[in-house]
């Protein structure tokens, strides 16, 4: 459905039950670029939005204080799709309700700024697809975020906007959730994403960038791919530390993995302390270093676009002077780290990610956690996206679409 329509469908919708539309707002979802299952070891990302978007449209309700929310989303889907509360007493519902995205930001914007007096009727939909490791609940609070800032009047920058949706999943709904898919939603575009000393954003130009994007269908529990690393990595460290280790790198290697200083580890100087250690468990650590150290070389890239062959040299990839090409063979080394040392793809991954490489995207990596979700896969031409996309519709994906970089948050009042 092309998205004028998309949105048509929203705001007639909207009128047809309560008069006129008063705000609008959309987010973003986002693909998971470079430097995946980094940012909870507080080393840079580099997600990028995609064109999908959720939206939102707001009219006045006729009863006063009362908040009702419609899903057209889930009203396809023929599931629950209404919810509705009482603006001054907000309480979350307990189970996995959708209704508490929306109740936690309310809570959230009333603590902070005060509660909205009047009605309101809110309608949502989304083009991103659910539980695909494409952030469709950081691009719905980010929206909803956006409109609340708009109806209270308040002028919120886009950092603040993903601090807010941030807070809201985190903080109120109690979901273990870092911030990458919320700035990346505000934010849009291609952005590496830091956190140390601070959080900070760098914007690329994404221009030109093309992307299919490939669901597998195969589900897996974000958090518990998370945990079981996060607790290998720190069982990694804590041997490591163990071991007669010169000071200098003992000092590198204090606290936790969301602590260790990554940036100023180097492989070689571990190579013989590594030795050591269970096999698995060495792998967990030079994963994080040889993903750090391809992203640093992507973002040079991206930054100038033009190659330092001596630095593909490095990584070990053949040289080339295309700046596409060369970030297409980072991507697909990014993917052999995630399979190979931190055991994160799934059998049809890797039958989906064939079929793509051989149908010519330049490099084709897991978007998300893995053990299944999706796929994202660099193309050159949009030639070269519809051929990838029938590569990946034949090897079984459960749904394909290719996409440009995505603008970030927007929101404006229309009465």
């Amino acid at each position: 459905m092309e998205q004028s329509r998309f949105v048509k469908k929203l705001y007639e919708r909207a009128r047809a039950e309560n008069g006129n539309v008063i705000c609008f707002s959309s987010a973003p979802g986002r693909a998971d670029f470079l430097n995946t299952h980094q940012d909870y070891k507080m080393l840079p990302v580099v997600p990028v939005a995609i064109e999908r978007r959720t939206f939102i449209v707001c009219s006045k309700f006729d009863k006063p204080g009362v908040v009702r929310v419609k899903s057209l989303t889930l009203e396809r889907e023929g599931v629950d799709n209404e919810d509705i509360f009482q603006s001054d007493d907000v309480k979350l519902v307990e189970r996995k309700w959708f209704g508490n995205y929306f109740r936690s930001i309310h809570i959230l914007f009333s603590r902070k700024y005060g509660r909205l007096k009047t009605g309101l009727s809110i309608y949502v939909d989304s083009e991103v697809p659910v539980a695909s490791g494409l952030a469709s609940s950081a691009a719905l609070h980010v929206s909803l975020a956006a409109m609340y800032a708009k109806l209270l009047g308040l002028s919120l920058s886009k950092t603040e906007l993903a601090e807010l949706a941030y807070e809201a999943e985190h903080d109120i709904m109690g979901v273990p959730c870092g911030k990458l898919d919320q700035y990346a939603s505000s934010y849009g575009g291609v952005i590496k994403l830091d956190f140390k000393p601070v959080i900070s954003v760098e914007e690329f130009d994404g221009s030109g960038l093309i992307f299919v994007i490939a669901d597998s269908g195969v589900r897996h529990s974000t958090a518990e791919i998370h945990s079981v690393r996060q607790f290998e990595l720190n069982t990694a460290i804590k041997m490591l530390r163990e071991l007669k280790i010169p000071e200098p790198l003992l000092k590198m290697l204090s606290g936790d993995y969301a602590t260790v200083e990554w940036k100023l580890l180097e492989e070689e100087g571990l190579r013989k302390y590594l030795s050591t250690l269970p096999h698995k468990l060495a792998n967990r650590i030079i994963f994080t270093l040889r993903m750090q150290n391809s992203t640093e070389i992507a973002i040079e890239i991206l930054k100038c676009r033009k190659v330092n062959k001596k630095s593909l040299y490095k990584l070990g990839l053949k040289p080339t002077e295309d700046w596409m090409e060369a970030l297409g063979e980072i991507v697909n080394m990014q993917h052999v780290l995630l399979r190979d040392l931190y055991e994160v793809s799934h059998q049809k991954l890797e039958k989906m990610r064939d079929a793509a490489l051989e149908a010519g995207a330049l490099g084709v990596k897991i978007s998300g956690a893995g053990m299944g979700g999706s796929l994202l896969a660099l193309v050159k031409r949009p030639e070269d996206a519809s051929t990838v996309e029938k590569a990946f519709a034949n090897a079984g994906a459960s749904s394909i679409f290719t996409t440009g970089v995505g603008e970030g948050v927007s929101s404006m009042l229309l009465s």
